[in-house]
């Protein structure tokens, strides 16, 4: 496997909702890691922030889980080169734990990448204001709590509450 940027978001907080009915809450955490993963990668309501491009590799090499379970791994028309993404995390997360993970040998390096870098960023990037360096700190922070929302209130219209 090569080098991945992960991310966990621990559900235990929705944990009663899980217990009042678990097949909505699976499939309530599936839109949500979709959600999540989007919001990485595209930006989102609270943060426009996203991964830096050449030719969409970065982007094309993300995918979601719920524990142990690939969810979906994110595709985008336009990208170029070969993506890789990763098709089961490390570890063994519960089934409350939702894991998002960039699988590129240069994801961390990215991700990590000072502003002020000697090489600086590529063309594409650079014409994307949004686009650099520490995306995914940036969505755990801004968007943690909306995925929280997001799920709950998935499994509340599910059940008609």
């Amino acid at each position: 496997m090569s080098a991945q940027l992960k991310l966990t978001i621990d559900l235990a907080p929705l944990k009663r909702l899980q217990r009042k009915s678990p097949k909505a809450f699976d499939r309530a955490q599936r839109k949500a890691a979709v959600q999540f993963l989007n919001w990485a990668n595209n930006g989102s309501k609270n943060s426009a922030k996203k991964p830096p491009i050449r030719w969409g590799v970065l982007r094309g090499s993300s995918s979601a889980f719920i524990g142990t379970q690939l969810v979906t791994t994110y595709s985008q028309p336009g990208i170029e080169g070969k993506p890789t993404p990763a098709k089961s995390p490390d570890g063994k997360p519960e089934d409350t734990t939702l894991t998002f993970a960039w699988n590129t040998d240069y994801a961390w390096k990215m991700h990590e990448w000072g502003q002020n870098e000697k090489e600086g960023w590529g063309e594409a990037t650079k014409r994307d204001f949004d686009a650099g360096n520490k995306w995914l700190e940036e969505h755990l922070r801004v968007d943690a709590e909306d995925l929280m929302e997001f799920i709950r209130r998935q499994v509340l219209k599910e059940l008609s509450l």
